[in-house]
Formats: C-alpha cells, structure tokens, sequence
C-alpha cells in the first residue's frame, strides 16, 4: 500500500518536470508546444484539488473527469496545431460534445467517465498514429527523433494507448475487485510519467535545436 502511494506521488511530481522546462524556457517555444506547459499546470492543479478533496472525504472523480477532458483538449490542438485534418476535427469535436453529454446526464460526474475515456482514447491514438505517419511519408529532416513534435504525438500514443485498456476494467474493478483496481491506477501513474517525460523530452529538443550551431 505505502509502495503504491510512493508510486502515485512520482506520477503527480513528474508533472513538475515538463512544467519547469516550459516556464524556463517559455520565450523560446512556439505556440503548440507552449500547450504542454498548459497540460502540466493543469494537471498539477487537478492534483493539488484531488488531494484536498481527499483529506475531506470528498469524491475525486468530477476533478478527473474534467482534467481528463481538458488534457484531451489541449494534446489534441497541439497535435492538430501545423496537420489540421478536417475528419479528425469534427471527429474531436463530437466527442467534446459527447464528454460533456456523459458528464452532466450519462454517467454524471458521480463515477469516472469511462465511455468519454474509451472515445477520447480511440481519438487521440488515431491522432498521433496520424501525426507520426505524415511525418515519417514526408522526412522534413533525416533524423524525426531531432523534431520536438515527434516526441509529443509518440508520448501520447504511449499514454492514451496504455490507458485506454486499463480504463476498460476500471468501474468493474472499483466494485468487484476493489484491491486489483489500486493496481490498475499504478500502472496509470507510470503510464503518466512515462507522459510526463516525453512531454520534457520534447520541450529539450525544441531548445537544442534553436541553440545548437548548424
């Protein structure tokens, strides 16, 4: 039990990490990537309110929720900010639409918004497998792994496709099996570090590569 709150707590301070390279070097940074410094303040706020709720007993799931789509949000128009793909749009669109739905009538902020994370995880997979597809087909440079947007749409499909099959067992396992659930959110926390990181890895390698000499 202890491991697993150690594990929970390096998910939330790994958020510190992309956020303090996106402070420092924020006058450097085009506007999609300035996105990922969005997502970890959100994301350390989203905490911040979590824990407070949970010292007063107070349920953590309409925090999530909204984090959940708010993080969808914002990775999908960094995603879409320089390849705006209509399909997706309107796709993204709907399932904005469709999560608010789910929020406020279907599922209710009472319980976690499974049928929004299964949408929103299908949407965001088929977004950076999108992403990463174009960018291979069209090389603009030889080496992909020197674009800071390669680790971004790569450290999305990572995350989203990790979680969305763990998400798929999560209001089961919160009723049935109340002890594998706390193992499934600490896959998640390394799921979100993982993210984490890769949100980092992409904010150094926009900085080396406006500092490196040609």
């Amino acid at each position: 039990m202890k491991l697993l709150l150690i594990f929970a707590y390096i998910s939330i301070l790994s958020a510190f990490i992309p956020t303090i390279a996106g402070l420092v070097l924020w006058k450097q940074l085009p506007r999609n990537l300035k996105l990922i410094l969005l997502v970890s303040v959100i994301s350390l706020i989203a905490d911040g309110i979590s824990f407070i709720l949970i010292r007063y007993g107070v349920s953590t799931w309409p925090v999530l929720n909204l984090f959940y789509t708010i993080q969808l949000t914002v990775l999908f128009t960094a995603l879409a900010h320089q390849r705006p793909i209509l399909v997706l749009r309107i796709i993204f669109y709907a399932c904005i639409c469709f999560a608010v739905l789910n929020f406020f009538f279907i599922q209710t902020p009472k319980t976690f918004n499974t049928y929004t994370a299964y949408v929103g995880g299908i949407l965001m997979i088929i977004s950076s497998i999108s992403f990463l597809y174009q960018l291979m087909n069209e090389m603009p440079v030889e080496k992909v792994q020197t674009l800071p947007m390669f680790w971004l749409a790569f450290g999305v499909l990572v995350y989203y496709g990790g979680t969305l099959f763990l998400f798929l067992f999560n209001n089961y396992l919160i009723s049935h099996l109340p002890k594998s659930h706390q193992i499934i959110w600490a896959l998640h926390n390394a799921l979100n570090i993982i993210k984490n990181v890769f949100l980092f890895i992409s904010l150094w390698i926009n900085y080396k590569s406006r500092t490196s000499p040609l």
